[in-house]
């Protein structure tokens, strides 16, 4: 059944408009298969109408929210969690907020319910931390946060752990920190010294964490170095383990867990940053012994996808900004919205957080499917060796594609966010540029979003490695299924994205020579990559809305041109551009 959107009322008339956008809603109303969806989950005699008109429910509830708590956001920006006796104190507005959230039961949405939580889809889960983001960014990585231990505890954590604190964070009771970076381990994580001795069956911490986001919260999931394998594994991933470290014991004891300092950022102020030591804290293993890495990545990619929707958030909000102030603000007695240069600006600053929007959400939606196939195989106990073979391999290639997927989504939604608030101020002008400006704020707190989860070179580095083991060959099958189904005028542009698909493949071989070549060419094979994904998803958008047809059609005749540019640049081999890079370096040393 067809769910046009309803174009009927404007953003007057209707609140919550800015939050809950047609972006959104076609999503909700048009690309995905909800019926797939819940039958797998809840079987055949679920109302899936009433399923979806839930969700719209839950996201109506949260648009309402985020329109309530924006204005006190933005007074409070500059106000920093301090802390206070060894206490992390939230400035008001965030205080306020996160209770409000809490009273709305917006938290621990993803949850199974015999912990009390909704277990909602991931792309629900995802587009609450995107309004969220909108209207308050440090507020944001709370909620995020919150809803990545829980779903890592619920994962790997005993039954008796699972019962202990997944309702308390359902609740909003307790608060969640994820623990990894030291001194030495930024993004090399086997430079881990934090130690984890075995003491008659219980585990202690010892050592330190910088940046620690909401370090200041009641449960921290901690990856430490096994004391028994310390000197052996030590500047290696092996040998880490995954732990719950409370910072009050079962018995109501306070735990050696001591917040040293919050630091001083240039955004996000009313998120705190935390140096917390541990001082023989004792921790509740989660996973198995010496497996915390693997355990702890699961953690790492819902951080990423949770930061993919703080960027399209934050940019959300800036777009909206820049729209506004470009009708409201004539020279030469014109608005210079109507300026042809900065139509052009704002088209690509809508076109860019559109894509980003649709890799983030296409890649939620793939998550959810996998999700609810497991449920189907552990409920349906009578299922063929053939049919339950068949579900597996649906399962693995789905996961193949999630792993290229989420780094590809931070990347670009976090470097579109950058893009966007800088555009943002130039489209603002000199008011822009003021301490005060909104565009500017933004921009501040949109930076670290490059940053933390693993830099946007991390990214392409961590995609470039699934495309070393075959991943492309699975993702574009499914484009290209989804080209071929396209129909009308998007047939030509569909044309388009798949000649850029052989392109792709034709000059990933250039990669073979030299896996130093391979990491130096990891950003533009990135980009070609992301191009044609979020074309196919534009392209798919157009199909169910026309007035969308604008949208993927721009998308692909920009994109396609970029992606041959990449395409030479990747082929032209050159080696010794790495050399280059160092000569050139050297000039300025």
């Amino acid at each position: 059944m067809a769910h046009k959107l309803d174009r009927t009322h404007t953003r007057e008339d209707r609140p919550t408009a800015g939050y809950l956008h047609d972006g959104i809603l076609i999503y909700l109303k048009e690309m995905v298969d909800w019926e797939a969806y819940y039958r797998h989950r809840k079987g055949d005699d679920v109302d899936v109408e009433a399923e979806r008109a839930a969700l719209i429910g839950v996201l109506e509830t949260c648009a309402e929210i985020c329109q309530e708590i924006e204005p006190e956001a933005r007074k409070g920006w500059n106000q920093p969690a301090e802390l206070v006796d060894g206490e992390v104190v939230h400035p008001p507005h965030i205080s306020a907020a996160y209770e409000r959230l809490r009273e709305a039961g917006l938290i621990g949405l993803s949850i199974k319910e015999k912990y009390g939580g909704f277990e909602l889809p991931t792309l629900l889960g995802n587009i609450v931390l995107q309004m969220v983001s909108r209207a308050d960014a440090g507020l944001m990585t709370i909620l995020g946060l919150q809803a990545g231990a829980a779903e890592d505890i619920q994962k790997y954590g005993s039954e008796e752990l699972c019962q202990r604190y997944l309702p308390r964070f359902v609740s909003g009771e307790v608060q969640g920190a994820m623990d990894l970076t030291e001194p030495q381990a930024g993004s090399d994580l086997g430079g881990i010294l934090t130690r984890a001795s075995e003491e008659d069956g219980r585990f202690f911490l010892d050592g330190e964490k910088i940046f620690i986001t909401n370090g200041g919260a009641e449960i921290h999931l901690v990856l430490a170095r096994d004391d028994d394998t310390f000197e052996k594994s030590k500047g290696t991933t092996k040998g880490l383990s995954l732990f719950l470290c409370p910072r009050t014991l079962p018995d109501g004891k306070r735990n050696a867990v001591l917040i040293e300092r919050l630091e001083h950022k240039m955004g996000i102020h009313g998120s705190p940053t935390a140096v917390v030591r541990f001082e023989h804290a004792e921790a509740f293993l989660m996973a198995k012994k010496g497996e915390g890495f693997k355990a702890m990545l699961d953690l790492m990619n819902n951080a990423r996808l949770g930061v993919a929707a703080q960027g399209v958030g934050i940019a959300e909000a800036a777009l909206d900004l820049a729209i506004r102030y470009s009708k409201e603000r004539k020279q030469f007695g014109i608005p210079i919205g109507d300026q042809p240069l900065m139509k052009n600006m704002l088209a690509r600053m809508v076109l860019h957080l559109e894509g980003s929007r649709a890799l983030l959400y296409r890649c939620a939606v793939l998550i959810d499917q996998n999700r609810s196939l497991e449920m189907y195989m552990e409920r349906e106990s009578d299922l063929s060796d053939a049919e339950r073979s068949e579900l597996e391999r649906m399962l693995e290639r789905n996961q193949v594609r999630i792993r290229l997927l989420t780094p590809l989504a931070k990347y670009l939604a976090t470097e579109t966010c950058d893009q966007i608030t800088r555009s943002a101020i130039q489209v603002h002008g000199g008011i822009g540029f003021m301490a005060e400006s909104e565009v500017a704020k933004l921009h501040l707190d949109g930076i670290i979003t490059t940053i933390y989860e693993g830099t946007s070179e991390i990214q392409v580095s961590f995609a470039l490695k699934e495309i070393g083991k075959g991943a492309l060959e699975i993702v574009f099958e499914q484009l290209s299924k989804e080209l071929g189904a396209l129909s009308g005028d998007l047939v030509p542009y569909a044309d388009k994205v798949r000649a850029g698909i052989q392109r792709i493949i034709k000059a990933s071989a250039a990669l073979l020579q030299d896996f130093s070549y391979a990491l130096l060419s990891s950003k533009p094979v990135a980009d070609m990559v992301v191009d044609v994904i979020v074309a196919t998803e534009l392209l798919k958008q157009a199909q169910v809305d026309p007035q969308r047809f604008d949208l993927a059609a721009s998308w692909v005749n920009r994109k396609m041109l970029d992606l041959e540019m990449h395409a030479e640049r990747v082929e032209s081999g050159g080696v010794d551009r790495i050399a280059r890079c160092e000569r050139i370096v050297s000039l300025f040393e």
